[in-house]
């Protein structure tokens, strides 16, 4: 199994746990209320997720062309 499979795996079961803590959350008094904690958790491990997905490595090689595309030589 290779390093992005493994990325690829990790990341699919924390996006799938995220979800399902959600799920759990409806059947935690006060039933059917998801507190700001919970979406608070589950948003973190969508990011966690998405960048062991690669999301930000690719958006990291875009900027890098977009802004070779547009360098004129000019510095800051």
């Amino acid at each position: 199994m290779t390093r992005d499979d493994k990325k690829f795996w990790l990341g699919s079961i924390l996006a799938i746990l995220g979800v399902a803590m959600l799920f759990v959350a409806m059947f935690i008094d006060p039933k059917g209320e998801i507190s700001g904690s919970v979406l608070g958790a589950v948003g973190e491990l969508f990011v966690l997720a998405g960048s062991l997905l690669g999301l930000d490595s690719y958006f990291d090689f875009k900027l890098k062309r977009y802004l070779k595309k547009n360098d004129d030589g000019n510095t800051v």
